[in-house]
């Protein structure tokens, strides 16, 4: 009995193993080194039996804590790390639409550890009295460490700070008089970070991008801050100049039925058609994913365009999210070409797919027009967005569909877990930022930015007269003025975030946050 006991004592260790190692990211000494520990702290044991047990029950305290902190190990596994704001945000907007890529070893593993927990614990407690206190203190001790239960905590029982409320700057809305109207095209590349120039075999996977950054000046420093880091918060911080705050996990407004995103403040599109301007966006996947038509509809665009619009063109050519980025940039030729026919200035903005983690979604274009070589699977991903980019522009550029219009390209946001993770990590991590066209002469700038800084710079690139440089909660990157990351710091600025309830309100225009 007492073998039986030290083997299932083994086991309840070990379910712990798959979590500690992927979260403290255990090497390969440092896992012998705990399996090596839980075999012995399973023989060195000292059972005392079951004495003082009336019944067996099969209650477990730690079971609720345990399956919610199982959440959050779930979100660490797939997306390599947990963003409450994300999360919040998700299941307010839903997924439909959506297809994130989880790997069935994942799923597989955190759900061996968990089932491996219940049985093992339970086990353990029917044979041994002192375990009914261990699952009472595990329980306790899940509640305190998830992360999910201190990041929501901070954030609805923070103080109020009206710091970055009182530090938000309303668009104007009109631009100068006399100023010359230039069309602008906004392409969001999927998880195209300014870091994978950095890591090994940096210089050909990011050759296409780094070539298309050079015709014109290229932002490098621009870091991930807190509520910016998926598609969604990465489109509307740089077309509104603030981070996608979380409206309230209590809120009943779901998107479903909500008619209004972000009401109370002006975006790029609402300045952009007050002023005659055209506004489109295209995009390759369902556009009511993640709030994306409730935003679109909300802000004055004049059209939008998915893969429901291009699904006969298709075909069977699809990806788990819809276009491939080479029929959404053909498709995006045409339409730029009605554009520039008309009588209106326009702003045309698209979002890309390819570069999609965990290994991305490669054009046949691509891999008729580009070797592989070494390259990873991913890395040959970020490559191709890069070279659709390039072919696309020179398109443009050979049928003069670039005169009087500002380019801008940035990614939406870092990449999400991935085999190159552990090499972006260990690098300073930084979107990718390029802006070209009339007026701007090709340079290269360094400072440190968040995404939200993008919005006054497109704002003063389109020449708009901004006073201090800033728009939203950004500073332009052509101003000279600090911005709130130099200010504050990332760290510092990344809390300030996470707490705001009080720009949340003021963003979404209520007080359910």
């Amino acid at each position: 009995m007492i073998r039986n006991q030290r083997i299932v004592l083994f086991l309840f260790l070990m379910s712990f193993f798959y979590p500690l190692r992927m979260i403290f990211d255990f090497h390969g000494r440092q896992r012998i080194i705990y399996i090596l520990s839980a075999l012995l702290a399973a023989f060195v044991f000292k059972f005392y039996g079951r004495q003082g047990f009336q019944k067996k029950s099969l209650f477990l305290w730690s079971l609720i804590p345990v399956i919610f902190l199982s959440v959050y190990v779930f979100v660490f596994a797939v997306f390599g790390a947990f963003d409450f704001g994300a999360v919040v945000y998700h299941l307010q907007s839903g997924m439909n639409g959506g297809h994130p890529d989880i790997r069935g070893t994942k799923v597989f593993y955190v759900a061996l550890s968990l089932v491996g927990f219940l049985l093992s614990l339970l086990y353990l407690r029917s044979h041994d009295r002192r375990f009914h206190y261990v699952d009472v203190s595990l329980a306790l001790a899940f509640i305190a460490a998830n992360p999910i239960v201190w990041t929501a905590a901070d954030f609805y029982l923070s103080p109020p700070d009206p710091t970055l409320t009182n530090f938000y700057a309303a668009p104007p809305m009109q631009l100068p008089e006399g100023a010359k109207k230039k069309n602008i095209i906004i392409i969001y590349a999927e998880s195209e970070e300014r870091t994978f120039a950095d890591i090994n075999r940096g210089a050909e996977t990011f050759a296409e991008m780094s070539e298309v950054a050079a015709s014109g000046i290229e932002v490098q420093g621009i870091r991930q801050l807190a509520n910016t880091g998926w598609t969604m918060a990465g489109f509307v911080s740089s077309q509104c100049g603030v981070p996608l705050q979380p409206r309230g996990l209590f809120s009943e407004n779901n998107f479903a039925h909500q008619s209004s995103f972000f009401g109370p403040i002006n975006c790029l599109s609402d300045v952009l058609n007050a002023n005659g301007y055209h506004t489109e966006f295209m995009n390759g996947g369902d556009s009511h994913f993640a709030g994306i038509a409730t935003f679109v509809d909300g802000h004055k665009f004049a059209h939008r365009s998915g893969f429901d619009d291009y699904r006969g063109i298709a075909g069977d050519y699809r990806n788990v999210w819809g276009l491939y980025d080479d029929t959404l940039f053909e498709q995006a030729e045409k339409r730029i070409e009605i554009l520039q026919k008309q009588d209106k200035p326009f702003a045309f903005s698209m979002a890309t797919i390819g570069g999609h983690a965990p290994s991305g979604h490669v054009t046949r274009t691509c891999r008729q027009n580009l070797a592989q070589g070494e390259l990873s699977e991913m890395q040959f991903a970020i490559k191709c967005t890069g070279y659709q980019i390039k072919t696309f522009l020179a398109f443009l550029k050979q049928k003069g569909l670039l005169e009087n219009t500002i380019v801008a390209i940035q990614s939406d946001h870092l990449i999400m877990e991935n085999e190159h993770s552990g090499e972006l990590n260990s690098k300073p991590r930084m979107n990718y930022f390029s802006i070209s066209g009339d007026g701007l002469e090709p340079a290269v700038i360094k400072r440190e930015a968040a995404m939200f800084d993008v919005f006054p710079t497109l704002l003063q690139a389109l020449g708009m007269e901004l006073p201090g440089g800033r728009a939203g909660i950004g500073v332009s990157l052509f101003a000279k003025e600090p911005n709130l990351v130099e200010t504050y710091g990332q760290d510092k600025l990344d809390g300030m975030l996470r707490r705001d309830w009080m720009l949340s309100r003021k963003l979404w225009g209520d007080a359910s946050s």
